[in-house]
Order: structure tokens, then sequence, then C-alpha cells
């Protein structure tokens, strides 16, 4: 029933697991088969109840698509590609962690107050040092906001979105969506995926208004031991 994540295991400290949730499961059964984790995200189609109080809704994840199609320049952004790589200073380092920190805000791994062994912050300080060590990253030209993507076949998806606390109510969001658009259309990305939190609701309407349409609503929950926390 459980998929065990050596990834998110080794990052952590600790085991996790993940389980799509199916109608036939059952609450007693899903009790026991969690024994040995720490840590279990529970993924569903639907809302979900439950008795344990282990067992809280931490999300709702929501996930917009569009068809590319040519787009308008964005001034005062760059694009980090691998003709074009990006090698940062140790103050660009730090601002990107910022905004990376920043681009979570609406993250179960950091709304969950279960999670209080700097799971947010591990999580998003490595995926923004692999957006910058694979070159998948688009800044404002004075880190005003930053976007971080990946390609498979013909789809790109948006990873980290931020817009920097000094900068914000300024339309940064659109242009670096539009910027990143632009750029993986030109790189032969047909369609663009992007995923959200339901309570970020600037974001939703952001998407909305860009002509995104909503493809896929994950409900997520977190299962969490009350066994003392022992690191692997």
């Amino acid at each position: 029933m459980i998929n065990p994540l050596s990834f998110d295991t080794q990052l952590f400290g600790y085991p996790v697991g993940a389980v799509d949730w199916q109608s036939s499961f059952n609450e007693e059964d899903f009790l026991q088969a969690v024994s040995d984790f720490k840590l279990v995200y529970l993924f569903s189609d639907n809302p979900l109840s439950f008795s344990s109080s282990q067992i809280r809704p931490v999300d709702v994840k929501i996930v917009f698509k569009k068809d590319l199609s040519p787009g308008p320049s964005m001034e005062g952004i760059r694009t980090f590609s691998k003709e074009n790589p990006m090698n940062p200073s140790q103050q660009e380092k730090d601002l990107l962690r910022f905004l990376a920190l920043e681009s979570g805000a609406y993250s179960r791994f950091k709304t969950d107050p279960r999670l209080t062994n700097n799971e947010f912050e591990k999580l998003y300080e490595l995926w923004i040092e692999q957006a910058i060590s694979t070159n998948a990253l688009i800044i404002g030209h004075e880190f005003e906001g930053m976007i971080t993507y990946s390609k498979q076949n013909d789809t790109g998806k948006i990873g980290l979105v931020a817009v920097h606390p000094d900068h914000r109510q300024k339309g940064w969001g659109k242009k670096l969506v539009y910027a990143s658009e632009k750029h993986l259309f030109e790189k032969g990305i047909k369609k663009l995926e992007i995923p959200t939190q339901e309570s970020n609701y600037l974001a939703m309407k952001l998407y909305e208004r860009m002509g995104y349409q909503i493809v896929k609503k994950t409900y997520i929950y977190h299962y969490w031991s009350d066994k003392p926390l022992i690191s692997t």
C-alpha cells in the first residue's frame, strides 16, 4: 500500500512514504501499514475524512495547463540556459535562496506545524540548487523575482515562482510567467503546466487571467507518527 520515498527519507532523516488513496482502502488497514514510517503523504482525487488525528489535510493542489504560442519579449528578465550558463556569486545565491523560500509560502511542508526538522528549508533549498545547476531558471535583472522550470517531451512544468516582497503588485509575476512561456516555446515546448495551492488565491487568479485552465485537483493529507523522531 505504501510506496517508500528514498529521496525524501534521505533528505529529512526519517522514513517517508506516499500513497495514492483508493476507495477500497480503509483507515484501520492504513494505520497498520504505516507503522514503520514517520511521515506519509496521502493523495486523493476526492476529499477524505479520517478519525485519527495523525492524518490531517495539508493541501489542495491545483494544476493549470495552457497551450503555448509565440509571446512578447519581457524587459528586465534574464533567461538562463545551457547556451547562457549562470554562475551566481554567493550574494546572488543567497538572494535566490531567499526567493525560493518565499515561493513556498503556501507549501504543505511549511504549513504543517508537525514538520519541525527544517523539512521545508531543506527541500526548497535543494530545489533552487538544482535549478541553478541545470540552468532551468529565469530571473529579474535585479532579482525582483524568479521562476524555475523543467521539460519532458513537449510539455514544460513550472516549479518555483516568487516575487521579492519589495517588488510585489508591480506585474512581475505575470512577466516571469510570460518569459517562461516564450523561452520554453522557443525550445519546442507546446504546453505548459503550473501547479499551485488552492489557498494561493492571487496565483490562482493570475493564471486564470493568463488563459490557463485547471486540469487536475488533488487533495493531500499528511500522516505523522507519534513515535519519537529517529534519524535514519
